[in-house]
This record gives structure tokens, sequence and C-alpha cells, in this order.
């Protein structure tokens, strides 16, 4: 596994050491799992900004269209063929 070299203030490292010792983990796998957790975090965030600019795009393309229903001419496309 590699391994990096990272600079911490003093007050960060004894931070880092003690919340280590409450998950009774090293203070390498608290760092590997809370770099984990910010990445899954930060891709979760920026899928749901994606889905909140789909959703956008949406409420434009209904808001320029007026009044159609998409899902009713689904379903008579659907019962047509």
């Amino acid at each position: 596994m590699p391994k990096v070299n990272v600079s911490l203030s003093q007050e960060i490292l004894l931070e880092l050491d003690k919340a280590a010792r409450e998950s009774q983990t090293s203070r390498s796998a608290f760092l590997a799992q809370a770099v984990s957790h910010y990445l899954q975090e930060r891709d979760e965030e920026q899928r749901l900004q994606e889905r909140k600019q789909a959703a956008a795009a949406i409420d434009k393309f209904r808001n320029k269209f007026g009044g159609w229903d998409g899902t009713g001419e689904v379903l008579k496309w659907r019962d047509r063929h």
C-alpha cells in the first residue's frame, strides 16, 4: 500500500489521535476512513447537484411547453402500439 506524508498542526494532530483512540483504530486507519468518507460525501453532493440541474432543465422544458402532459402522451402511445 502506498504511503504519504502529511503535515498537520499540533492541535489537529492531538485531535486526530484522540479521535483515533476513541474509534479504537490507528491514526492511519482513521485518516484513511476519514478521506474515504469525505470522498463519498463529495461524490454524493456532486450527484445531488447534477439531479438539481436536471430537475431545473425539466422545469424549464415544462414551462416552455405549458400544459403538455408527457405521461398522458406516453400512455396514449403505449395503448396504440
